[in-house]
């Protein structure tokens, strides 16, 4: 597919669209650890321009999903057992974070979200559905903080997060959704009561659990 003259907004929006696209082509395990792809590969694949896609491309390489080498192309980086407890613990500390203030902040609305998200939490058809109602379950929470550095920052993580633990999940483990389901119930309940000590508690003892699911595979 060629490259058009495109002004900077709607390249901007490309590279977006690029970058979700190759984030969908990991989680769907089209593109797998260890293998090699290229600019003209994804292009083609995804159906947008090589310029955006070098852009994707970039961005995934300096979240470090991805490498870039000369000759040998693009590589997708293979699953670091370090990093991923890196992410986890970085992801702990910033809810905890968030929940000092997020109890100030939320609403009968959000409590309605967050339910929805424990339904569909509680009965994943997949792994890919259970990562992604996971991922949108704690951004909102997040989001309750009302701090847009803190969300924008979160976000990245969640993103990386994603990748990370879908691909180094083997599939829906009916026991371990029974545990998570149980401790974001409790969550949930934190936030009704406005008790960020329970909430601080709940979700650290939620990403321990996590952590462990994870790192023992």
């Amino acid at each position: 597919m060629l490259d058009a003259v495109i002004s900077p907004e709607k390249e901007a929006t490309a590279a977006e669209t690029a970058y979700l696209g190759i984030i969908d082509l990991l989680l769907n395990r089209e593109l797998r650890p260890g293998e090699r792809t290229s600019v003209y590969l994804l292009a083609e694949r995804l159906q947008i321009g090589r310029t955006p896609v070098k852009e994707a491309i970039t961005r995934l390489h300096n979240e470090g999903l991805l490498s870039v080498t000369g000759r040998s192309g693009t590589v997708v980086n293979k699953i670091d057992r370090d990093q991923a407890g890196q992410l986890l613990a970085l992801r702990r500390t910033l809810e905890e974070f968030a929940a000092e203030t997020a109890v100030k902040h939320v609403t009968d609305k959000a409590i309605r979200q967050l339910k929805k998200c424990l339904a569909k939490l509680g009965r994943p058809s997949s792994t890919a559905e259970f990562v992604r109602v996971n991922t949108e379950f704690h951004s909102l929470i997040v989001s309750l903080a009302q701090n847009p550095f803190l969300t924008r920052f979160y976000s990245q993580l969640q993103i990386q997060m994603q990748v990370v633990t879908y691909l180094m999940e083997r599939g829906v483990n009916p026991k371990e959704v029974e545990t998570r389901q149980k401790e974001h119930t409790a969550i949930v309940a934190a936030l009704e009561e406005r008790s960020a000590k329970a909430l601080k508690t709940a979700l650290r003892d939620h990403v321990l659990t996590t952590e462990r699911a994870l790192l023992s595979r």
